[in-house]
């Protein structure tokens, strides 16, 4: 083809469906995955977040996870996926990054909102005192954004100056 035809060709093409997403930025990738207590996955997102995500529900949802709901040896052999779309132990036996990822939002959400209305605080005062902000505190509580490490971090030094005093 010609340049005068790739440029006709070119004219009639519609333009993409979707420029607001990207495959390499907007999907959530894990980088390193482990086993942690009873059936928890310490997942590393590819930017480097850390998010404890605790799988039980989801392997009891599923009859093809039964091995893994009573092997903790199995359980253990958890391994990133390929290119990071997935925990994998066999493969007929993974979960996707984005279920791991919705899920991480959401019981990192509840987690914080527990330990707030443990410590009788509004969202304000609790963002407050750990020094987050108040728009960051409602982003996290509603499962919107990935609740940082360094956030539960903040809890349990509060936690532990609390006890000590």
């Amino acid at each position: 083809m010609g340049d005068i035809e790739q440029e006709l060709a070119a004219g009639r093409m519609d333009p993409p469906q979707s420029t607001g997403l990207s495959m390499e930025t907007d999907m959530p990738n894990i980088r390193f995955v482990r086993a942690g207590e009873g059936r928890t996955l310490l997942v590393t997102w590819k930017n480097g977040a850390e998010s404890p995500v605790d799988v039980s529900a989801h392997l009891a949802r599923f009859a093809v996870f039964m091995s893994l709901r009573a092997d903790d040896v199995a359980f253990r052999e958890v391994s990133v996926g390929e290119w990071g779309w997935n925990a994998h132990w066999t493969d007929e036996m993974e979960i996707a990054s984005d279920t791991l990822w919705r899920l991480a939002l959401e019981q990192g959400g509840a987690w914080l909102r527990a330990w707030r209305e443990a410590h009788r605080m509004t969202q304000a005062e609790a963002a407050s005192s750990l020094g987050v902000s108040p728009r960051m505190w409602r982003y996290y509580e509603a499962g919107e954004h990935l609740l940082p490490k360094t956030v539960r971090l903040a809890c349990a030094g509060f936690d532990a100056q609390a006890r000590a005093a």
